[in-house]
């Protein structure tokens, strides 16, 4: 079963993404700041990570940059997943290594497809 590393603060959205992710059988784990998805990430090693901009402790735009600068974290696809739907925060996060960026609110088959680009 593939790991999904969901970091996201507020409590809806981790319900339905986790949910719907559930629901395509994937194993979901799920962080409410941004330090604890560094942590995460270094030690579960996700296939893929599902990331807010807007969180506690640490940012997503940094937590993203970190991760992409680290051996062990660098290939780990990260897909963000934000209110945020400006082109600046867009360009930011893809600056910061991002490898996809999706607006909230989304529909279930729409991040299915996306997670799919990256893995099977």
């Amino acid at each position: 079963m593939q790991k999904i590393l969901l970091v996201e603060d507020e409590k809806n959205i981790i319900l339905g993404v986790k949910t719907c992710l559930e629901v395509a059988n994937y194993q979901v784990l799920v962080v409410e700041d941004g330090e604890k998805a560094i942590e995460t990430a270094v030690n579960e090693r996700p296939d893929l990570i599902l990331l807010d901009l807007m969180l506690p402790k640490i940012d997503g735009f940094t937590v993203c940059r970190e991760l992409k600068s680290k051996e062990e974290t660098k290939n780990i696809p990260i897909v963000v997943l934000t209110a945020k739907v400006e082109e600046e925060s867009r360009r930011r996060a893809m600056e910061a290594g991002a490898d996809s960026y999706m607006t909230k609110p989304f529909r279930p088959e729409e991040l299915w497809q996306e997670i799919k680009k990256f893995i099977v």
